[in-house]
C-alpha cells in the first residue's frame, strides 16, 4: 500500500467518525447543563442530589435523606422546575396519554407521559412531571424506562412514610 492510499483511508475514517464524536460531545454537554440546573434547584432547598437520570430534555433526581424529588425540563420555549416533598404525598402514578393506531390491532402510540403525585392532604396541590410530549419530542428515547424506574423508586419511598 502506498502512502496516498493510507492518507485517503485515514481521511475517510475520520469523516465517518466525526458525526459520532460530535454527537457524543453534544450529549455530554447537554447532560452537564441539565445536571447543573438540577443541582441549582436542589441547592435552593438545601438538598443534595443522591441519584439522578437524564432524558432527552429533562433530568430527575432525588435527595434520599430529605425525601425530595427534583425535576427540571428544558424546552426551546421555557424551562420547568419542580420539587416534591414525598412526606406530603401518598401515591405516585404513571399517566400515559395516547391513541390507538389501528382498531383491529393492539398498536398504541404514546402522546404524553407523566408522573403524577397524589397528595395526602387536599390543601397540597397535585404535582405532575411531564417526561414526554409528542408535540415537543417526535420520538421516545428512553423516557418509558426512566419513568418506570422512578415510579418504582418513589413508590418504595412512599411506602416507608
Amino acid at each position: 500500500m502506498n502512502t496516498g492510499t493510507m492518507i485517503l483511508s485515514a481521511f475517510f475514517i475520520a469523516i465517518c467518525a466525526l458525526p459520532f464524536i460530535l454527537s457524543s460531545r453534544g450529549s455530554r454537554k447537554r447532560k452537564n447543563t441539565l445536571l447543573k440546573s438540577l443541582q441549582t434547584l436542589a441547592n435552593k432547598h438545601d438538598a443534595q442530589i443522591s441519584n439522578y437520570d437524564v432524558g432527552a430534555d429533562f433530568i430527575i433526581g432525588m435527595d434520599n435523606i430529605k425525601n425530595l424529588v427534583f425535576f427540571f425540563k428544558k424546552t426551546a420555549d421555557n424551562s420547568v422546575e419542580n420539587c416534591v416533598d414525598l412526606s406530603d404525598y401518598k401515591d405516585c402514578k404513571i399517566l400515559k396519554f395516547g391513541k390507538d393506531l389501528h382498531a383491529k390491532s393492539s398498536s398504541y402510540a404514546i402522546e404524553r407521559l407523566k408522573l403524577d403525585f397524589i397528595p395526602k392532604d387536599k390543601s397540597v396541590p397535585e404535582q405532575q412531571f411531564e417526561f414526554y410530549n409528542e408535540a415537543v419530542n417526535t420520538q421516545l428515547s428512553g423516557e418509558i424506562q426512566i419513568i418506570n424506574t422512578w415510579h418504582e423508586l418513589i413508590e418504595k419511598k412512599l411506602a416507608l412514610n
